[in-house]
């Protein structure tokens, strides 16, 4: 009897064997699952309540050390997302790292620093200790709506690679091209009205001069183009040109003034595909891995933002402006909170004036509504009216102005409120856009990588209209009708495609778990 009909009678004498034992392992699946929800739950409300210990201690005895605290329990809070919950920890890497420089800034004012920007100097309020209390729970809502989702999610990345495969031809030749056209612009306006990294200009001054709509939709686009790079990343034969795509934007942004914050959501966005691929086995984030990508991206954005300042002819001064930058990440969050910390609170006039402006694309313009709402709102408050105004002719300001506006506007209740919408409005965004990546839906790909960045410019700004606008919305609509008309067996676009030539793309089926029969003679 041959190996294949040994095999055969296998399967007719226990023919109900593969199915109990496929029921086994889905209950061992779901309760490794339940498992794990109780560990990322654990997690989240253990570092919630020493937390809670740290704002009160701040509140009793007020000093710099509870900041310090503050930002060393957001880390090990991170580091605990890392093993218990890393799709969550991945998906929000990149604000993550913004938040962790607010806490830096927060330890700085709180330590005494002077702010130049409102002419005060710091002292232990014990205001960031009560900003970890807002984090946490915005963390933990929105990991727990990625962690639902996740089963599904990761059968999708591990077959991704495949899938990428076939289209990583195409994907490189379109981020090419772009990169071609791209930089032949750039470098037309570069030697037309020079360049802000050479020339010592603010990147926002820099662009009212240049005043062109190709100029400025490429600076605010640019992360657009972050997830499809990072799709390619994740190929061996394609990870060299996909690096050289990343050196040539974080080139281009450093080159035209761009500062740390937009070099860190690229550095920290274009290796969120591959490692879902890693993680989607079920494999750990090495940490020494973690920390070496740190230290790149800390090597790479610190001495860019210096060159940004200035060092080049003057390194004292950049230094200084640098710190003075680092001070400013947190300047709103603690005069808000010295000021406006009321339980509940509901500013009428000026929230009706923001959600206005959500219908109207043309409103959509911070030169437009001025002091109305947003970011000039806030810091109308804290600022003379001549500083404020120099700011506002170049489009600029203080950054991480959304969480002061909402609780100028609507006190701390309205405030967590609001936080807790935008963690399942951020979490399933990306949860979107990651599915769209991982089905090689490019052009849903494309809609909702304009839609989280427009996302990301919220959290900058405090403009509501960047996530509630009708553009947004409208965005986000058409993405979700790519996501599900591109996803059915019968779908009409495809067909389309196919009689303008397009070949019909092979199915891929994600990995089912194989049961081993033994058979007689074979290991």
């Amino acid at each position: 009897m041959t190996d294949k009909q040994n095999l055969t009678a296998q399967r007719r004498l226990g023919q109900h064997t593969p199915l109990s034992i496929r029921h086994r392992a889905r209950g061992t699946r779901r309760r490794a699952g339940i498992k794990n929800q109780s560990s990322y739950l654990f997690m989240f409300s253990g570092h919630f309540v020493i937390a809670g210990a740290n704002s009160i201690a701040a509140y009793i005895f007020p000093s710099a050390l509870w900041s310090y605290t503050s930002l060393g329990i957001f880390i090990s809070l991170c580091f605990g997302m890392l093993k218990t919950s890393p799709a969550t920890f991945l998906f929000f890497a990149p604000l993550i790292v913004l938040r962790i420089t607010e806490f830096i800034s927060g330890a700085a004012i709180e330590s005494g620093a002077f702010m130049t920007e409102t002419q005060t100097i710091g002292e232990a309020t014990g205001a960031f200790s009560r900003l970890l209390l807002v984090y946490i729970p915005f963390l933990g809502i929105a990991a727990a709506l990625i962690e639902a989702y996740w089963p599904r999610l990761r059968q999708l990345y591990r077959a991704a690679r495949p899938v990428w495969q076939e289209n990583a031809n195409f994907i490189w030749q379109a981020l090419l091209i772009t990169a071609i056209l791209c930089s032949l612009l750039l470098l037309w306006v570069g030697l037309q009205n020079g360049f802000p990294l050479l020339g010592g200009i603010d990147r926002f001054a820099y662009e009212r001069r240049v005043d062109s709509p190709l100029y400025g939709g490429f600076m605010r686009n640019r992360l657009v183009l972050v997830p499809f790079i990072g799709a390619l990343l994740a190929l061996p034969r394609y990870r060299l040109r996909a690096t050289g795509l990343t050196l040539w934007l974080l080139a281009a942004s450093i080159l035209f003034g761009e500062k740390f914050t937009s070099l860190v959501l690229i550095l920290s966005m274009v290796g969120i595909p591959a490692v879902l691929v890693h993680i989607a086995y079920d494999r750990p984030i090495p940490v020494r891995s973690l920390v070496m990508g740190s230290a790149v991206m800390t090597a790479l954005t610190i001495p860019a933002v210096l060159l940004a300042y200035g060092a080049a002819s003057d390194l004292d001064l950049a230094i200084q402006r640098y710190g003075n930058r680092t001070a400013l990440q947190g300047q709103l969050w603690y005069q808000t909170d010295k000021a406006f910390a009321r339980p509940i609170a509901f500013d009428q006039a000026t929230l009706s004036a923001d959600v206005a402006t959500w219908f109207s694309p043309s409103a959509q313009d911070p030169t437009v509504v001025r002091t109305d709402f947003g970011r000039y709102f806030v810091m109308k408050q804290f600022t003379s009216w001549e500083y404020m105004l120099g700011l506002m002719k170049l489009n600029s300001g203080f950054v991480f102005s959304l969480y002061p506006y909402l609780m100028m506007t609507t006190g701390v209740t309205g405030m967590l409120v609001a936080s807790t919408f935008l963690a399942l409005y951020h979490a399933l965004l990306l949860l979107l856009l990651s599915q769209s990546l991982a089905r090689a839906n490019w052009i849903a790909a494309l809609l909702l990588g304009r839609a989280v960045n427009s996302l990301y410019a919220t959290y900058a700004d405090g403009y509501l209209w960047n996530i509630l606008g009708i553009k947004t919305l409208s965005t986000i609509g058409m993405a979700m009708f790519f996501l599900w008309e591109l996803g059915r067996r019968d779908s009409i676009l495809r067909a389309i495609a196919r009689t303008f030539g397009w070949r019909k793309r092979a199915r891929v089926r994600g990995p089912r778990s194989a049961y081993r029969i033994p058979v007689p003679g074979r290991p």
